[in-house]
Protein backbone atom coordinates (compact mmCIF):
# COMPACT_ATOMS: atom_id res chain seq x y z
CA UNK A 1 0.00 0.00 0.00
CA UNK A 2 3.06 2.59 0.40
CA UNK A 3 4.17 4.98 -2.05
CA UNK A 4 1.14 4.18 -4.17
CA UNK A 5 -0.56 6.98 -2.36
CA UNK A 6 -0.73 10.35 -4.53
CA UNK A 7 -2.00 10.20 -4.03
CA UNK A 8 -2.38 11.25 -5.16
CA UNK A 9 -4.29 8.67 -3.85
CA UNK A 10 -5.54 6.14 -1.02
CA UNK A 11 -6.54 3.36 -3.27
CA UNK A 12 -3.65 2.33 -4.25
CA UNK A 13 -2.39 -1.48 -3.28
CA UNK A 14 -2.51 -3.75 -1.53
CA UNK A 15 -4.77 -15.44 12.05
CA UNK A 16 -7.67 -15.37 13.39
CA UNK A 17 -10.58 -15.78 11.67
CA UNK A 18 -12.23 -12.96 10.32
CA UNK A 19 -15.67 -11.45 11.63
CA UNK A 20 -18.94 -12.33 9.50
CA UNK A 21 -19.74 -9.73 7.34
CA UNK A 22 -21.22 -5.79 8.56
CA UNK A 23 -24.76 -5.23 7.93
CA UNK A 24 -26.01 -3.60 4.24
CA UNK A 25 -25.22 0.29 4.81
CA UNK A 26 -28.59 2.48 5.94
CA UNK A 27 -30.88 3.95 3.24
CA UNK A 28 -29.34 7.09 1.72
CA UNK A 29 -32.59 9.15 3.52
CA UNK A 30 -31.03 8.29 6.86
CA UNK A 31 -27.33 8.83 6.38
CA UNK A 32 -26.52 11.78 9.08
CA UNK A 33 -24.70 14.10 6.50
CA UNK A 34 -23.98 16.17 9.23
CA UNK A 35 -21.56 14.04 11.06
CA UNK A 36 -19.68 13.00 7.73
CA UNK A 37 -18.92 16.77 7.37
CA UNK A 38 -18.12 17.61 10.74
CA UNK A 39 -14.17 16.28 9.95
CA UNK A 40 -14.45 19.50 7.25
CA UNK A 41 -16.77 22.03 8.71
CA UNK A 42 -15.10 25.44 7.34
CA UNK A 43 -17.02 24.11 3.81
CA UNK A 44 -20.35 24.47 3.72
CA UNK A 45 -20.83 20.88 2.53
CA UNK A 46 -24.28 20.53 0.44
CA UNK A 47 -26.91 18.51 2.87
CA UNK A 48 -28.13 16.43 0.58
CA UNK A 49 -27.25 13.65 -2.39
CA UNK A 50 -25.25 14.20 -5.67
CA UNK A 51 -27.85 14.72 -8.02
CA UNK A 52 -29.88 16.80 -5.68
CA UNK A 53 -26.85 19.34 -5.77
CA UNK A 54 -26.36 19.76 -9.25
CA UNK A 55 -30.30 19.91 -9.62
CA UNK A 56 -29.42 22.92 -6.64
CA UNK A 57 -26.27 23.88 -8.43
CA UNK A 58 -28.64 24.43 -11.75
CA UNK A 59 -31.38 26.91 -9.91
CA UNK A 60 -28.04 28.89 -8.60
CA UNK A 61 -25.87 28.74 -11.62
CA UNK A 62 -23.18 27.42 -9.71
CA UNK A 63 -20.57 25.17 -10.55
CA UNK A 64 -20.45 22.03 -8.72
CA UNK A 65 -17.17 21.29 -6.66
CA UNK A 66 -16.89 17.13 -5.71
CA UNK A 67 -14.48 15.87 -3.09
CA UNK A 68 -14.17 12.65 -3.49
CA UNK A 69 -12.18 11.07 -0.41
CA UNK A 70 -12.77 8.42 2.60
CA UNK A 71 -12.44 8.35 6.83
CA UNK A 72 -9.27 6.24 6.89
CA UNK A 73 -7.28 8.11 4.31
CA UNK A 74 -4.31 9.87 5.42
CA UNK A 75 -3.87 12.06 2.45
CA UNK A 76 -7.88 12.96 2.83
CA UNK A 77 -7.41 13.82 6.02
CA UNK A 78 -3.68 16.07 4.96
CA UNK A 79 -6.19 17.99 2.72
CA UNK A 80 -8.74 18.52 5.09
CA UNK A 81 -6.61 20.13 7.16
CA UNK A 82 -4.03 21.75 5.35
CA UNK A 83 -6.77 22.90 2.39
CA UNK A 84 -10.22 22.54 3.64
CA UNK A 85 -9.19 24.35 6.26
CA UNK A 86 -8.10 27.49 5.03
CA UNK A 87 -9.98 31.22 5.21
CA UNK A 88 -8.87 31.32 1.18
CA UNK A 89 -9.85 28.10 -0.01
CA UNK A 90 -13.31 28.34 2.55
CA UNK A 91 -14.17 31.76 1.14
CA UNK A 92 -14.04 30.51 -2.23
CA UNK A 93 -15.92 27.25 -1.30
CA UNK A 94 -18.85 28.92 -1.18
CA UNK A 95 -18.97 30.07 -5.15
CA UNK A 96 -19.34 26.53 -5.12
CA UNK A 97 -22.03 24.24 -4.51
CA UNK A 98 -19.75 21.42 -2.36
CA UNK A 99 -20.29 17.94 -2.25
CA UNK A 100 -18.89 15.82 0.54
CA UNK A 101 -18.56 12.22 -1.43
CA UNK A 102 -16.92 9.54 0.88
CA UNK A 103 -16.75 6.20 -0.63
CA UNK A 104 -18.51 4.32 1.53
CA UNK A 105 -21.79 6.27 1.48
CA UNK A 106 -24.86 4.73 -0.34
CA UNK A 107 -24.37 4.85 -4.02
CA UNK A 108 -21.05 6.27 -3.68
CA UNK A 109 -19.10 3.79 -6.19
CA UNK A 110 -21.51 4.45 -8.54
CA UNK A 111 -20.47 8.39 -8.64
CA UNK A 112 -17.14 7.05 -9.09
CA UNK A 113 -18.01 5.51 -11.95
CA UNK A 114 -19.66 8.16 -13.71
CA UNK A 115 -16.96 11.00 -12.72
CA UNK A 116 -14.29 8.63 -13.69
CA UNK A 117 -12.80 9.09 -9.71
CA UNK A 118 -11.24 6.12 -8.30
CA UNK A 119 -8.33 6.88 -6.00
CA UNK A 120 -8.94 8.83 -3.00
CA UNK A 121 -8.69 11.64 -2.67
CA UNK A 122 -10.25 13.29 -5.70
CA UNK A 123 -11.34 16.97 -6.22
CA UNK A 124 -13.36 17.91 -9.07
CA UNK A 125 -15.04 21.03 -10.27
CA UNK A 126 -17.96 20.42 -12.77
CA UNK A 127 -20.41 23.08 -14.38
CA UNK A 128 -24.04 22.54 -13.21
CA UNK A 129 -24.93 19.82 -16.30
CA UNK A 130 -22.36 17.70 -14.99
CA UNK A 131 -19.52 18.52 -17.33
CA UNK A 132 -16.23 18.10 -16.28
CA UNK A 133 -13.99 21.84 -15.57
CA UNK A 134 -10.89 20.39 -13.88
CA UNK A 135 -9.57 18.16 -10.78
CA UNK A 136 -7.75 19.81 -8.80
CA UNK A 137 -4.58 18.37 -7.63
CA UNK A 138 -2.73 17.99 -4.36
CA UNK A 139 0.60 18.28 -2.45
CA UNK A 140 0.86 22.32 -3.93
CA UNK A 141 1.80 25.45 -2.49
CA UNK A 142 -1.10 26.11 0.15
CA UNK A 143 -1.64 29.49 -1.19
CA UNK A 144 -2.58 28.28 -4.61
CA UNK A 145 -5.24 26.79 -3.80
CA UNK A 146 -8.23 29.71 -3.58
CA UNK A 147 -6.55 30.92 -7.22
CA UNK A 148 -6.65 27.34 -8.96
CA UNK A 149 -10.95 27.93 -7.39
CA UNK A 150 -10.78 31.09 -8.58
CA UNK A 151 -10.01 30.01 -12.63
CA UNK A 152 -12.75 27.13 -12.66
CA UNK A 153 -14.85 30.27 -11.97
CA UNK A 154 -16.96 31.45 -15.13
CA UNK A 155 -17.69 30.05 -18.60
CA UNK A 156 -14.39 28.10 -19.03
CA UNK A 157 -13.41 25.54 -21.49
CA UNK A 158 -13.24 21.51 -20.06
CA UNK A 159 -9.59 20.78 -20.13
CA UNK A 160 -10.04 17.71 -22.49
CA UNK A 161 -10.33 21.52 -24.96
CA UNK A 162 -7.63 23.11 -23.47
CA UNK A 163 -5.44 20.37 -24.14
CA UNK A 164 -6.50 20.19 -27.78
CA UNK A 165 -5.84 23.54 -28.32
CA UNK A 166 -2.54 23.59 -26.75
CA UNK A 167 -1.77 20.28 -28.91
CA UNK A 168 -2.96 22.19 -32.14
CA UNK A 169 -0.70 25.24 -31.52
CA UNK A 170 -2.24 27.70 -33.88
CA UNK A 171 -2.33 30.91 -31.57
CA UNK A 172 -1.10 32.01 -28.25
CA UNK A 173 -3.51 30.47 -25.53
CA UNK A 174 -5.15 32.82 -22.77
CA UNK A 175 -3.80 33.12 -19.20
CA UNK A 176 -7.13 31.40 -17.29
CA UNK A 177 -6.27 28.30 -19.91
CA UNK A 178 -2.86 28.36 -19.25
CA UNK A 179 -3.14 28.07 -15.85
CA UNK A 180 -6.27 25.22 -15.91
CA UNK A 181 -3.71 23.31 -17.77
CA UNK A 182 -0.68 23.84 -15.22
CA UNK A 183 -3.13 23.08 -12.15
CA UNK A 184 -4.84 20.27 -13.29
CA UNK A 185 -4.20 17.19 -11.87
CA UNK A 186 -3.88 14.71 -14.47
CA UNK A 187 -2.05 11.77 -12.46
CA UNK A 188 -5.98 11.50 -10.68
CA UNK A 189 -7.43 10.65 -14.96
CA UNK A 190 -7.98 7.79 -16.14
CA UNK A 191 -5.00 6.09 -18.13
CA UNK A 192 -6.43 6.40 -21.77
CA UNK A 193 -7.85 9.57 -21.27
CA UNK A 194 -4.72 11.51 -22.08
CA UNK A 195 -1.88 9.58 -24.10
CA UNK A 196 1.14 10.78 -22.65
CA UNK A 197 2.61 11.55 -26.10
CA UNK A 198 -0.49 14.37 -26.39
CA UNK A 199 0.30 15.31 -22.77
CA UNK A 200 3.56 16.43 -23.73
CA UNK A 201 3.01 18.03 -27.09
CA UNK A 202 0.61 19.70 -24.79
CA UNK A 203 3.00 20.79 -22.29
CA UNK A 204 5.55 21.69 -24.35
CA UNK A 205 3.63 23.83 -26.53
CA UNK A 206 1.90 25.76 -24.23
CA UNK A 207 5.04 26.28 -22.54
CA UNK A 208 5.84 28.43 -25.63
CA UNK A 209 2.32 29.63 -26.51
CA UNK A 210 1.15 31.14 -22.87
CA UNK A 211 1.37 34.59 -21.92
CA UNK A 212 4.93 35.71 -20.54
CA UNK A 213 4.17 37.04 -17.67
CA UNK A 214 2.98 33.80 -16.38
CA UNK A 215 6.50 32.70 -15.37
CA UNK A 216 5.34 29.75 -12.56
CA UNK A 217 2.93 28.52 -14.81
CA UNK A 218 5.25 27.80 -18.12
CA UNK A 219 7.95 26.56 -15.72
CA UNK A 220 5.27 23.90 -14.25
CA UNK A 221 4.42 22.86 -18.02
CA UNK A 222 8.02 22.42 -18.73
CA UNK A 223 8.24 19.86 -16.07
CA UNK A 224 5.14 18.24 -16.72
CA UNK A 225 6.69 18.28 -20.33
CA UNK A 226 9.79 16.71 -18.98
CA UNK A 227 8.14 13.88 -16.69
CA UNK A 228 6.36 13.09 -20.12
CA UNK A 229 8.72 12.51 -22.30
CA UNK A 230 10.98 10.61 -19.28
CA UNK A 231 8.04 8.14 -18.85
CA UNK A 232 7.58 7.71 -22.49
CA UNK A 233 11.37 6.72 -22.81
CA UNK A 234 11.59 5.04 -19.42
CA UNK A 235 12.46 1.23 -20.99
CA UNK A 236 15.19 2.09 -22.89
CA UNK A 237 16.61 4.82 -20.03
CA UNK A 238 16.40 1.73 -17.68
CA UNK A 239 18.09 -0.55 -19.81
CA UNK A 240 20.95 2.15 -20.22
CA UNK A 241 19.97 4.09 -23.52
CA UNK A 242 20.53 7.49 -23.64
CA UNK A 243 17.54 10.77 -23.49
CA UNK A 244 16.19 11.54 -27.43
CA UNK A 245 16.50 14.83 -28.52
CA UNK A 246 13.22 16.15 -26.84
CA UNK A 247 14.11 14.67 -23.54
CA UNK A 248 17.11 16.43 -23.54
CA UNK A 249 15.87 19.70 -24.32
CA UNK A 250 13.60 19.48 -20.87
CA UNK A 251 16.33 17.95 -18.95
CA UNK A 252 18.05 21.41 -19.98
CA UNK A 253 14.86 23.79 -19.13
CA UNK A 254 14.41 22.25 -16.16
CA UNK A 255 18.07 22.53 -14.92
CA UNK A 256 17.24 26.61 -15.68
CA UNK A 257 14.20 26.34 -13.52
CA UNK A 258 15.89 24.82 -10.91
CA UNK A 259 18.80 27.73 -11.07
CA UNK A 260 15.61 30.09 -10.01
CA UNK A 261 14.68 29.52 -6.47
CA UNK A 262 12.01 31.19 -6.25
CA UNK A 263 10.72 29.59 -9.41
CA UNK A 264 11.74 26.07 -8.93
CA UNK A 265 10.02 26.14 -5.09
CA UNK A 266 6.52 27.69 -6.62
CA UNK A 267 6.26 24.21 -8.67
CA UNK A 268 8.26 22.11 -5.92
CA UNK A 269 4.94 19.48 -6.25
CA UNK A 270 5.88 19.40 -9.92
CA UNK A 271 9.52 19.12 -9.70
CA UNK A 272 8.87 15.94 -6.89
CA UNK A 273 6.65 14.38 -9.79
CA UNK A 274 9.64 14.20 -11.97
CA UNK A 275 11.03 9.87 -11.63
CA UNK A 276 14.07 8.08 -11.16
CA UNK A 277 14.22 7.97 -15.06
CA UNK A 278 14.53 11.34 -15.87
CA UNK A 279 17.05 11.69 -13.28
CA UNK A 280 19.04 8.84 -14.99
CA UNK A 281 18.44 10.29 -18.16
CA UNK A 282 20.40 12.74 -17.15
CA UNK A 283 23.56 10.89 -15.84
CA UNK A 284 23.23 9.43 -19.16
CA UNK A 285 22.82 11.60 -21.73
CA UNK A 286 24.36 14.99 -20.58
CA UNK A 287 27.12 14.11 -17.87
CA UNK A 288 28.40 17.75 -18.33
CA UNK A 289 25.04 19.26 -16.67
CA UNK A 290 24.22 16.32 -14.57
CA UNK A 291 25.97 16.87 -11.13
CA UNK A 292 24.95 20.03 -11.32
CA UNK A 293 21.55 19.55 -11.85
CA UNK A 294 21.51 17.20 -9.03
CA UNK A 295 22.73 19.56 -6.54
CA UNK A 296 19.81 22.31 -7.57
CA UNK A 297 17.22 19.65 -7.47
CA UNK A 298 18.41 18.44 -3.87
CA UNK A 299 18.81 22.13 -2.78
CA UNK A 300 15.22 22.34 -4.20
CA UNK A 301 14.06 19.47 -1.60
CA UNK A 302 15.90 20.83 1.32
CA UNK A 303 14.14 24.15 0.63
CA UNK A 304 10.41 22.53 0.38
CA UNK A 305 11.45 20.82 3.79
CA UNK A 306 11.45 24.34 5.31
CA UNK A 307 8.80 26.15 3.77
CA UNK A 308 5.90 26.94 5.50
CA UNK A 309 3.87 27.35 2.63
CA UNK A 310 4.02 23.38 2.35
CA UNK A 311 1.44 21.41 4.43
CA UNK A 312 3.85 19.59 6.94
CA UNK A 313 3.38 16.19 5.04
CA UNK A 314 4.40 17.58 1.73
CA UNK A 315 7.25 19.27 3.93
CA UNK A 316 8.77 15.91 5.15
CA UNK A 317 7.42 14.41 1.67
CA UNK A 318 10.10 16.37 0.12
CA UNK A 319 13.05 13.81 1.41
CA UNK A 320 11.37 10.96 -0.63
CA UNK A 321 12.31 12.88 -3.60
CA UNK A 322 16.08 13.71 -2.50
CA UNK A 323 15.82 9.78 -1.85
CA UNK A 324 14.41 9.44 -5.69
CA UNK A 325 17.26 11.62 -7.20
CA UNK A 326 20.13 9.22 -4.94
CA UNK A 327 18.72 6.47 -6.14
CA UNK A 328 18.73 7.37 -9.45
CA UNK A 329 22.62 9.08 -9.60
CA UNK A 330 23.60 5.88 -7.75
CA UNK A 331 25.65 3.30 -9.95
CA UNK A 332 24.35 0.56 -7.83
CA UNK A 333 21.09 2.16 -7.10
CA UNK A 334 21.55 2.31 -3.41
CA UNK A 335 20.85 5.51 -1.37
CA UNK A 336 24.12 7.50 0.22
CA UNK A 337 24.45 7.30 4.07
CA UNK A 338 24.85 11.19 4.18
CA UNK A 339 21.15 11.41 2.17
CA UNK A 340 19.53 8.26 4.49
CA UNK A 341 20.62 9.94 7.42
CA UNK A 342 19.11 13.28 6.59
CA UNK A 343 16.12 11.80 5.57
CA UNK A 344 15.26 9.56 8.78
CA UNK A 345 16.65 12.01 10.99
CA UNK A 346 14.24 15.13 9.23
CA UNK A 347 11.29 12.42 9.54
CA UNK A 348 12.33 11.90 13.28
CA UNK A 349 12.25 15.67 14.27
CA UNK A 350 8.30 16.21 12.26
CA UNK A 351 7.20 13.11 14.20
CA UNK A 352 8.05 14.30 17.30
CA UNK A 353 6.47 17.64 16.61
CA UNK A 354 2.97 17.37 18.51
CA UNK A 355 0.09 17.73 15.97
CA UNK A 356 -3.70 17.60 15.28
CA UNK A 357 -4.39 14.21 14.23
CA UNK A 358 -5.41 15.07 10.96
CA UNK A 359 -1.84 16.66 10.49
CA UNK A 360 -0.33 13.75 11.83
CA UNK A 361 -1.79 11.71 9.41
CA UNK A 362 -0.25 13.15 6.95
CA UNK A 363 3.27 13.43 8.06
CA UNK A 364 3.21 9.48 9.09
CA UNK A 365 2.41 8.96 5.97
CA UNK A 366 5.46 10.48 4.60
CA UNK A 367 7.62 9.30 6.92
CA UNK A 368 6.34 5.42 6.38
CA UNK A 369 6.99 6.30 2.63
CA UNK A 370 10.45 7.39 3.37
CA UNK A 371 11.25 3.82 5.59
CA UNK A 372 9.96 1.89 2.58
CA UNK A 373 12.16 3.95 -0.01
CA UNK A 374 15.04 3.20 1.87
CA UNK A 375 14.25 -0.35 3.05
CA UNK A 376 13.61 0.16 6.25
CA UNK A 377 11.18 -2.12 7.58
CA UNK A 378 11.53 -2.45 11.18
CA UNK A 379 11.17 1.68 11.33
CA UNK A 380 8.06 1.14 9.25
CA UNK A 381 6.55 -1.26 11.63
CA UNK A 382 7.36 0.27 14.91
CA UNK A 383 5.46 3.21 13.35
CA UNK A 384 2.45 1.87 12.23
CA UNK A 385 2.00 -0.27 15.08
CA UNK A 386 2.09 2.90 17.26
CA UNK A 387 -0.58 4.73 14.86
CA UNK A 388 -2.75 1.37 14.90
CA UNK A 389 -2.89 2.13 18.54
CA UNK A 390 -4.60 5.39 18.79
CA UNK A 391 -6.31 5.90 15.19
CA UNK A 392 -10.07 6.01 14.92
CA UNK A 393 -9.44 4.02 12.20
CA UNK A 394 -7.10 1.22 12.86
CA UNK A 395 -7.39 -0.97 9.84
CA UNK A 396 -5.34 1.27 7.62
CA UNK A 397 -2.38 1.25 10.22
CA UNK A 398 -2.96 -2.81 10.89
CA UNK A 399 -3.14 -3.18 7.09
CA UNK A 400 0.10 -1.85 6.44
CA UNK A 401 1.49 -3.77 9.42
CA UNK A 402 0.60 -6.50 8.06
CA UNK A 403 2.96 -5.29 4.54
CA UNK A 404 6.07 -4.58 6.80
CA UNK A 405 5.59 -8.30 8.77
CA UNK A 406 5.72 -10.09 5.28
CA UNK A 407 8.90 -7.98 4.23
CA UNK A 408 10.02 -8.63 7.42
CA UNK A 409 9.29 -12.64 7.32
CA UNK A 410 6.96 -12.76 9.46
CA UNK A 411 4.24 -14.35 7.33
CA UNK A 412 2.16 -16.21 10.01
CA UNK A 413 2.12 -12.72 12.11
CA UNK A 414 0.93 -11.16 8.41
CA UNK A 415 -1.71 -12.84 7.85
CA UNK A 416 -3.18 -12.39 11.57
CA UNK A 417 -2.94 -8.64 11.14
CA UNK A 418 -4.72 -8.82 7.23
CA UNK A 419 -7.41 -10.59 9.25
CA UNK A 420 -7.54 -7.99 11.96
CA UNK A 421 -7.86 -5.35 9.60
CA UNK A 422 -10.35 -6.93 7.24
CA UNK A 423 -12.61 -7.31 10.82
CA UNK A 424 -12.32 -3.24 11.85
CA UNK A 425 -13.14 -2.25 8.57
CA UNK A 426 -16.56 -0.44 8.16
CA UNK A 427 -18.35 0.49 4.85
CA UNK A 428 -19.12 -1.39 2.15
CA UNK A 429 -16.65 -0.63 -0.34
CA UNK A 430 -13.79 -0.32 2.24
CA UNK A 431 -14.77 -4.08 3.63
CA UNK A 432 -14.39 -5.31 0.27
CA UNK A 433 -10.83 -3.21 0.10
CA UNK A 434 -9.60 -4.92 3.04
CA UNK A 435 -11.13 -8.53 2.38
CA UNK A 436 -9.40 -8.19 -1.07
CA UNK A 437 -6.16 -7.78 0.92
CA UNK A 438 -6.44 -10.53 3.57
CA UNK A 439 -7.66 -12.69 0.68
CA UNK A 440 -5.08 -12.15 -1.82
CA UNK A 441 -2.34 -12.50 1.65
CA UNK A 442 -4.02 -15.97 2.06
CA UNK A 443 -3.65 -17.03 -1.99
CA UNK A 444 -0.01 -15.67 -1.65
CA UNK A 445 1.36 -16.84 2.07
CA UNK A 446 -1.02 -19.96 2.91
CA UNK A 447 -2.16 -21.09 -0.58
CA UNK A 448 -2.53 -24.78 0.51
CA UNK A 449 -5.05 -23.51 3.28
CA UNK A 450 -8.44 -24.31 0.57
CA UNK A 451 -10.52 -24.60 3.40
CA UNK A 452 -9.40 -20.96 4.67
CA UNK A 453 -9.27 -19.27 1.15
CA UNK A 454 -12.68 -20.78 0.69
CA UNK A 455 -13.88 -19.47 4.06
CA UNK A 456 -12.58 -16.19 3.66
CA UNK A 457 -12.96 -15.85 -0.12
CA UNK A 458 -17.36 -16.65 0.54
CA UNK A 459 -17.37 -13.72 2.82
CA UNK A 460 -15.83 -11.37 1.06
CA UNK A 461 -17.33 -11.63 -2.01
CA UNK A 462 -20.74 -11.45 0.49
CA UNK A 463 -19.46 -7.84 0.38
CA UNK A 464 -20.49 -7.03 -2.68
CA UNK A 465 -24.16 -8.19 -2.03
CA UNK A 466 -26.15 -5.13 -2.07
CA UNK A 467 -27.09 -2.41 -4.68
CA UNK A 468 -24.60 0.00 -6.87
CA UNK A 469 -21.36 -2.21 -5.35
CA UNK A 470 -19.69 -3.56 -7.78
CA UNK A 471 -18.21 -0.33 -9.93
CA UNK A 472 -15.06 1.10 -10.85
CA UNK A 473 -12.79 0.84 -7.83
CA UNK A 474 -14.04 -2.73 -6.42
CA UNK A 475 -13.91 -3.62 -9.79
CA UNK A 476 -10.59 -3.36 -10.20
CA UNK A 477 -10.06 -5.39 -7.38
CA UNK A 478 -12.38 -7.80 -8.39
CA UNK A 479 -10.45 -8.21 -11.71
CA UNK A 480 -7.45 -8.59 -9.73
CA UNK A 481 -8.53 -10.95 -7.54
CA UNK A 482 -9.48 -12.90 -10.40
CA UNK A 483 -6.56 -12.63 -11.29
CA UNK A 484 -4.59 -14.09 -8.25
CA UNK A 485 -7.50 -17.18 -8.54
CA UNK A 486 -6.57 -17.69 -11.84
CA UNK A 487 -2.80 -18.45 -10.64
CA UNK A 488 -3.63 -20.15 -7.88
CA UNK A 489 -6.11 -22.57 -9.29
CA UNK A 490 -3.81 -25.60 -10.28
CA UNK A 491 -5.88 -28.58 -8.81
CA UNK A 492 -8.94 -30.01 -8.77
CA UNK A 493 -9.69 -29.35 -5.24
CA UNK A 494 -8.69 -25.18 -6.18
CA UNK A 495 -11.06 -25.65 -9.07
CA UNK A 496 -13.71 -26.88 -6.83
CA UNK A 497 -13.30 -23.46 -5.02
CA UNK A 498 -13.17 -21.33 -7.97
CA UNK A 499 -16.57 -23.01 -9.35
CA UNK A 500 -18.28 -21.77 -6.12
CA UNK A 501 -16.76 -18.15 -5.70
CA UNK A 502 -18.05 -17.64 -9.67
CA UNK A 503 -21.16 -18.51 -8.87
CA UNK A 504 -21.15 -16.01 -6.12
CA UNK A 505 -20.05 -13.56 -7.74
CA UNK A 506 -22.86 -14.29 -10.71
CA UNK A 507 -24.96 -14.15 -7.80
CA UNK A 508 -23.50 -10.28 -7.67
CA UNK A 509 -23.37 -9.40 -10.98
CA UNK A 510 -26.93 -10.14 -11.18
CA UNK A 511 -27.91 -7.13 -8.85
CA UNK A 512 -25.68 -4.58 -11.08
CA UNK A 513 -27.42 -2.42 -13.83
CA UNK A 514 -24.01 -1.48 -14.83
CA UNK A 515 -22.77 -2.71 -18.07
CA UNK A 516 -18.97 -2.03 -17.30
CA UNK A 517 -19.43 -4.04 -13.98
CA UNK A 518 -21.70 -6.54 -15.43
CA UNK A 519 -19.04 -7.73 -18.17
CA UNK A 520 -16.47 -7.78 -15.57
CA UNK A 521 -18.28 -10.16 -13.17
CA UNK A 522 -19.63 -12.37 -16.33
CA UNK A 523 -15.61 -13.11 -16.85
CA UNK A 524 -14.32 -13.54 -13.04
CA UNK A 525 -13.31 -17.00 -13.35
CA UNK A 526 -13.91 -17.67 -16.95
CA UNK A 527 -11.06 -20.18 -17.61
CA UNK A 528 -11.73 -22.61 -14.80
CA UNK A 529 -11.21 -25.76 -16.88
CA UNK A 530 -8.42 -24.91 -18.92
CA UNK A 531 -6.81 -23.96 -15.26
CA UNK A 532 -6.15 -27.66 -14.37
Amino acid sequence: MFLAVVLAACGQKTPGPATSAAPPPAPAASTDLAAIHSDAPGIAWFNGDVDAAFESARASNKPVLLYWGAQWCPPCKQLKSAVFSRPDFIEKSKLFVAVYLDGDLPDAQKYGDEFRVTGYPTVVVFKPDRTEITRIAGNMDLSLYAGVLDNALGDVRPVKDVIDLAVRAEAPLVAQDCRRLAYHAFDLEDDGIFAPPVLRAAFENAARLCPAELAPERARLQILAAAQAASLQKEAIEKGGKADRSLSASILRVNEILANKGLALANADALRSLRPEFYRAARQTLPQIAPTLRERAMAVADATTTNAQFAPADQLAAQLMRIRIAKAYAPDGKVPTDVRTVALQTAEKMLAIEQEPYVRAGVVNSAINIYVALDDWPRARDLLALEATTSNTPHYYIGDLADAEEHLGNTRRALELLAEAYAKAKGPASRFQWGFNYLDGLLRLAPDDTAKIEQVGTQVLAELDGPNRVHRRTLSRLNRLDKALQEWNTTPQRAAVMAKFRARVAQVCAKSADAAAAAGCAAFGAPVAAAI
